[in-house]
């Protein structure tokens, strides 16, 4: 891989996130199973060779499985197979090593895209991950030092971190960029030093940075995630306007979640309907302007919304037909610069759909 095809896929991206397809809503999927490939770069006692420092030919694919925690957390478990090697300008015998390295890893990922720093339905989704666990290489060393052979075979513990970023494609496919650097404690498989015996407390240990494209496949529904019907399973026009009218007559105390008495008829209205049709379940949604801090009005939006839940399901309700959820500041309907603006983006949202 050279620094032409760098600038292709870099076009290809802001191709991506510049078109007007609809993107995925992953924070919606349970799992998600990335496929990728890419190039490996050595960094040892033989030298760093990161970021292009030479041009890269060691490629290797990886596989990732990740489990949707909370908003902000992945569960993921991942690893990849492929070669790394390097051989330096040493004369008449080129020395260095080629090595197949597989490694596998358990870790977590922090997502930017969690509802506080950008919206969970965004269509870029940057994270960074990092993991532990454990590689095998297997090294082929040529080398200058008598009675040492030139085949090796190492198990070693094995760390990686790096960060990353999701573009969705559609609802359950994403484009993924992802770089990782791994650290193996393990200062053999490049064939320096030559020392066998122990591992060296203060050894500068190999590693090799992983550089991937891939795509993700989403899939599984969240518990507390939501889908709204389409088509025959709309939920009717008459329904979702008395619904809509309802709420926007749904009132608190000043920066509190304590709902407002003249509200509980309209709230009334709204289980009432909730009583009627008992195949549909609803998403209620927190929203307010920007004043204040960004972190405090999510918390608000989000204890407002569960406050709304809790009415409902004080009212015979079952809480598992509802879901709660806060944006904040994060979706206006309208200009926060004047009252009028900053009056409607504060407000709640109640959306009905048909549970699948």
């Amino acid at each position: 891989m050279n620094k032409r095809i760098i600038a292709v896929l870099g076009f290809a991206i802001l191709c991506v996130v510049f078109t007007d397809k609809a993107f995925s809503q992953n924070y919606a999927h349970k799992f998600g199973v990335e496929l990728n490939g890419g190039i490996r770069e050595y960094g040892g006692d033989r030298g760093t060779r990161y970021f292009l420092a030479e041009r890269p030919d060691y490629q290797a694919i990886g596989l990732s499985f990740g489990y949707y925690v909370n908003p902000s957390w992945d569960a993921v478990a991942f690893g990849s197979m492929g070669d790394l090697g390097h051989r330096d300008d040493s004369y008449p015998r080129k020395l260095g090593f080629t090595a197949r390295v597989t490694d596998f890893l358990l870790g977590l990922r922090y997502k930017f895209a969690n509802g506080y720093m950008l919206q969970e339905d965004s269509r870029v989704r940057p994270y960074i991950q990092a993991g532990w666990g454990g590689m095998q290489s297997v090294s082929r060393i040529i080398h200058d030092v008598p009675g040492y052979g030139e085949n090796r075979s190492f198990v070693a513990a094995h760390w990686s971190a790096g960060a990353g970023v999701r573009i969705g494609i559609t609802d359950y496919l994403d484009f993924s960029l992802q770089t990782l650097y791994n650290y193996s404690y393990d200062d053999n498989y490049d064939g320096l030093p030559f020392s066998m015996s122990r591992l060296r407390l203060n050894a500068m240990h190999d590693a090799y940075l992983y550089h991937t494209v891939g795509l993700v496949v989403n899939f599984g529904e969240n518990d507390g995630a939501y889908k709204f019907s389409k088509d025959e399973e709309d939920v009717p026009e008459e329904i979702v306007a008395k619904v809509n009218l309802a709420a926007k007559n749904i009132h608190f105390e000043t920066a509190s979640a304590t709902i407002k008495a003249e509200s509980y008829a309209d709230l009334d209205s709204i289980v009432d309907i909730l009583v009627d049709y008992p195949a549909i379940d609803a998403l209620i949604e927190g929203h307010t302007d920007n004043v204040g801090d960004p972190e405090d009005n999510m918390i608000l939006s989000q204890d407002r919304a569960a406050s709304v839940k809790q009415y409902i399901t004080n009212k015979g309700i079952e809480a598992l037909r509802l879901t709660a959820k806060g944006y904040g500041e994060t979706q206006p309907i309208a200009k926060n610069k004047t009252e009028e603006g900053r009056a409607m983006n504060r407000r709640v949202e109640v959306k009905l759909y048909y549970r699948k």
